[in-house]
C-alpha cells in the first residue's frame, strides 16, 4: 500500500490536490481529505461497503498510515461525502488522465483517440428514495410496487490497454439518457478540451441533434445505426447491394470482415453534414471443446455505423476497430466495476454522495490499472491480477505513513 501510494504521488502529485476538497461544512474538524482518504482506501482494497471498511477501521492504528491519526468513523464518511464539492474530485480525475496521456500511456488509431458515452443503472429499492431519484412501477405477486432507482451516463476511453473513465452524470427525475448525455459531454468537452477526437455512441444516439452537438463542439461522433425504417439505412442497403464487399481478417485470423463503406450521404434528416456508413458482416470462428472432442464453429454477426468522419480522415479498417471498441465500456467498465469495485452499491442514499463515491472510485480504478501496468515489473505482475493487487493492498494498509498522511490531522 505504501509502495502504491507513493507511485501516486511520485507520477500524479496526489497529495497536491487534498487541499483543494471541500464540503458545505462550517468549520469542520474532520478534514475532508480524511474522509476522501477513507474513500481512497475503500476502493483500493475492494471493500466493498462501507460496513465493511468499518471492520478496518476499529482496529486500533490499523488504517493511521493512510487516513490520519484519528480516522473518521464510516457514518462521518458518509455524511462528508454528501456534503462534498464534486469539482476538485473531477479535477483530479482530469489531471491524473492528462499525466497519463503527456507520459504516452496512450495509443491513437490513425492519429485519433476516441471517448464512448454510455448509461448504466447504478443501483434500485423499494423502500428508500431521495428528491433525485427515478422512479418506475414494477408488478410483485401481481401488485404495483414503486421502484426507486439511480441512472447515470459516463464518459470513457476506449481502445485503450487502461480503461479511463472521465466523468459521470445522473439522470435527473424522468430525464432522459442522452439529455443526461449532453450535459455531460459539455463538462467533459469543457474539462478534456483536446483530449479525445472522437465521441463514440450506441443506437440511440444515432439522431441528428446528437450528431449536430458532437460537430458543434468540433468532435467527430460515431454510432452504431440501427432500424430498418430509417432512411439513412434504407439508401446505404440499396447502394450496398449493388457493390462487392471488400475483406480484411482480424484477430489474427479468426474473424473475417467483409465491408461496405460509402460517403456523402444527406438522407440524415437534420445533419449539418453528409454523413458517411459502414456495413459488415463478420465470420468468427471459434474452437470449442465439447465432450471431450474439439469442434470448430463459426458465427456471423452484422453490423453498420454512421460517422461525421470522411474516408480520408478515418480509414475503413479504423472506423471498424472503433465501432467494436464501444464495448469496452461495458466489458472493462460497468461490467469489472460492478463485480469487484462496487459500482452499484449504494454507499450513501444523496444524490451528491452517490457522484463523489464514483468519481473516487474512477479514480482508484484509474490509479490502480496506472501501478499495475506501469510500475510493476513482468515478474511481479504475471502471478497476479488487479483484484489480487488490491488484495495486497489490504494485507499493506499497515505498513506505515503514506505520503499526504501529515495533511490529515483533526482540527483541535
Amino acid at each position: 500500500m505504501r509502495r502504491f501510494c507513493a507511485y501516486a504521488e511520485k507520477v500524479f502529485g496526489l497529495s497536491d490536490h487534498l487541499g483543494s476538497l471541500t464540503d458545505s461544512r462550517i468549520q469542520p474538524r474532520i478534514p475532508t481529505a480524511a474522509a476522501f482518504a477513507c474513500g481512497f482506501t475503500l476502493f483500493a482494497t475492494r471493500r466493498g461497503s462501507l460496513n465493511a471498511l468499518e471492520e478496518d477501521l476499529r482496529v486500533p492504528g490499523r488504517l493511521q498510515g493512510v487516513v490520519g491519526q484519528e480516522p473518521p468513523g464510516v457514518d462521518s464518511v458518509g455524511r462528508i461525502y454528501a456534503q462534498m464539492d464534486s469539482q476538485p474530485l473531477r479535477r483530479i480525475l482530469s489531471d491524473v488522465a492528462h499525466q497519463l496521456k503527456r507520459n504516452k500511456a496512450l495509443t491513437s488509431v490513425e492519429g485519433y483517440l476516441a471517448a464512448a458515452v454510455d448509461g448504466h443503472e447504478f443501483f434500485s429499492s423499494r423502500k428508500r428514495c431521495c428528491p433525485r431519484c427515478q422512479t418506475r412501477t414494477i408488478t410483485v405477486n401481481g401488485e404495483g410496487v414503486t421502484e426507486y432507482y439511480h441512472r447515470g451516463v459516463v464518459c470513457q476511453l476506449i481502445g485503450q490497454e487502461l480503461a479511463l473513465v472521465l466523468d459521470v452524470e445522473l439522470l435527473l427525475p424522468g430525464e432522459g439518457e442522452q439529455t443526461a448525455a449532453k450535459r455531460l459531454l459539455e463538462r467533459v468537452f469543457d474539462h478534456y478540451p483536446r483530449y479525445f477526437d472522437i465521441v463514440v455512441g450506441d443506437a440511440l444516439y444515432f439522431d441528428a441533434p446528437f450528431l449536430n452537438f458532437c460537430l458543434d463542439h468540433h468532435k467527430h461522433a460515431i454510432i452504431t445505426a440501427k432500424g430498418e425504417d430509417r432512411l439513412l439505412l434504407q439508401d446505404a442497403a440499396g447502394l450496398f447491394a449493388q457493390q462487392e464487399p471488400v475483406q480484411f481478417v482480424a484477430e489474427t485470423g479468426r474473424r473475417t470482415v467483409r465491408f461496405w463503406d460509402e460517403e456523402g450521404f444527406t438522407s440524415c434528416a437534420g445533419v449539418k453534414s453528409p454523413v458517411r456508413v459502414m456495413s459488415t458482416v463478420e465470420t468468427l470462428r471459434r474452437r470449442e471443446r465439447i465432450a471431450g472432442q474439439w469442434h470448430e464453429t463459426e458465427e456471423t454477426t452484422r453490423w453498420s455505423w454512421t460517422t461525421t468522419l470522411t474516408k480520408t480522415q478515418l480509414s475503413s479498417r479504423g472506423l471498424w476497430h472503433f465501432g467494436h471498441r464501444r464495448w469496452g465500456v461495458e466489458n472493462n467498465g460497468f461490467n469489472v466495476l460492478s463485480a469487484h469495485w462496487g459500482l452499484d452499491h449504494c454507499f450513501k442514499h444523496a444524490p451528491a454522495a452517490i457522484v463523489n463515491f464514483l468519481l473516487t472510485s474512477f479514480l482508484v480504478y484509474g490509479l490502480l490499472q496506472s501501478f499495475y501496468q506501469r510500475n510493476l515489473k513482468p515478474t511481479a505482475r504475471k502471478p497476479q491480477t488487479l483484484i489480487g493487487l488490491a488484495a495486497e493492498l489490504h494485507r499493506g494498509v499497515t505498513e506505515g505513513p503514506v505520503p499526504w498522511s501529515g495533511l490529515l490531522a483533526r482540527a483541535p
